[in-house]
Formats: C-alpha cells, structure tokens, sequence
C-alpha cells in the first residue's frame, strides 16, 4: 500500500484555507476524494485512478464552486474547508490536521496508537489467508491465489518485512528500529491504514501475518469495491493478477 502526499498540490487561498502546513497526507491514494468527486458527478468513475492529475483538478475546481467559492479558491487545489466538508458530506474520510483518514464500514478499525511494532514468528502465507478467509466467512478459492500474488510482490511471504526506501519512510522511529509510516508485514500496510481497516479479533501487531492480510482485504473491499467473494479481485486489483506487471495497490 502506498501513500500519496498532496502537501505540493495545497497552497494558499483566501475562502478554503490550505492544509496545516506539513504533511497532507492521503493513506493509501486519493481514491477517496475521487470516489467522492464521482458520486456528485464531478468526476468519470472511470477515471477513478489514484492520481491527483488533471481531470480530478478540474473535478475539484467544480466541486469548489458549488461549495461557493471562486477565483482562487476554485482553482481545483484541494483546501482545508472544502475538503473537510467533501469528507464529512460523504462520509468516506474525515481530514484530521492536514491527514485525511479514510472511514471503513462500521464494525471494524481501532486506534492508530495500539499499533504494536515488534516483529514476530516468520508464519506460513498460505495458511495466514485460510485462517483469514474462514474467519471473515470469505471464499477462499476466490482469495488465496489473488493474495498469494499480492504477498510474493509485495514482501516474498516475509511477515516481518518492512520498507525503509520508499515515500512512506518518514516519521519518528518506532520499536522496530524504523520510521512510523513505513509498509510493514506480508502484505505492505502502512500503520495508519493497518488501524482504519483493523478486522476485529486479529492481533494488533502490525507484523501479525493474520491481521496484515485481514486489514488489507478490508482496504482492498471499501478503496477498490472488490466483492466480498472475491471474484473480482484480480480485475480490481492489478497487483492482485499474475497476468499482469506488479503495481503498488
């Protein structure tokens, strides 16, 4: 899992302020305020891609004007007040100093301070998504292969896998040894998005090859609206495919 940082797309404006200064930070992409921008209809769901380019510019600058705001304050930047109201109105992020946190459906998620950062017993994949799977009800046959690609891609079945070189390796150093917004565990999640979409029951190490795997299945079902059967896993998730080039999910 990525995460996208916006600081260089805020600036200042005079009716919809810009983000504290910092990082603005989208966990995972700017899905999000695409998905957001779309069901208003200012954005093609199509175009629903991860990038804050210029289609989903100018889709936010007609989002701006029909919050009341012109000029410079419609310039399709994203600001404080209009994201914030985008946030609450459609209820898939909330935007928390300069961070939007997406809202996973209800009944999941815990505070990002429980995270735990030891590592632990390297674990079976294989066995990780069946416990998964038989405990979130999912249909394995339709899960497994998809993540077992996901998870030689993103870490080469390492639990305790961390990535230290990439945008998200900032932040203060944790037990690990290593920075805060780091992707950790089999499946690369960030500690942000590991709590948002924490499943209920799992273990709150972010190590943990069972709650790695179960909190980014919920990512992948509420970001990308893979089905809960999983039959479109590979065609939602291009990281999730064999068939095609890896790609950061």
């Amino acid at each position: 899992m990525t995460q996208v940082v916006l600081s260089h797309v805020i600036r200042a404006a005079q009716v919809d302020p810009p983000a504290p200064q910092g990082v603005a930070a989208f966990p995972g992409d700017v899905r999000p305020v695409e998905q957001a921008l779309a069901d208003r209809g200012f954005l093609d769901p199509a175009f629903i891609d991860g990038a804050f380019g210029t289609l989903t510019l100018n889709a936010y600058s007609r989002l701006q004007r029909s919050f009341g705001f012109g000029g410079h304050d419609a310039d399709g930047i994203p600001g404080s007040s209009s994201l914030k109201r985008l946030g609450a109105e459609s209820g898939l992020f909330d935007v928390v100093d300069g961070d939007m946190q997406p809202q996973p459906p209800s009944g999941i998620g815990m505070s990002v301070s429980d995270v735990i950062f030891d590592q632990v017993v390297d674990g079976s994949t294989t066995a990780a998504i069946k416990q998964v799977c038989s405990m979130m009800d999912l249909p394995v046959d339709n899960w497994l292969p998809g993540y077992m690609t996901i998870a030689v891609r993103e870490s080469s079945y390492n639990f305790n896998a961390v990535n230290t070189t990439d945008s998200n390796a900032h932040g203060s150093r944790q037990s690990d040894g290593c920075p805060f917004y780091c992707s950790r565990g089999v499946v690369q999640c960030i500690p942000p998005t590991f709590a948002t979409y924490h499943q209920p029951g799992t273990d709150t190490h972010i190590y943990d090859g069972v709650a790695n795997i179960a909190a980014s299945i919920n990512y992948v079902m509420d970001t990308y609206h893979v089905s809960r059967d999983g039959h479109d896993l590979t065609a939602r998730v291009q990281q999730a495919d064999e068939n095609r080039p890896p790609h950061g999910y």
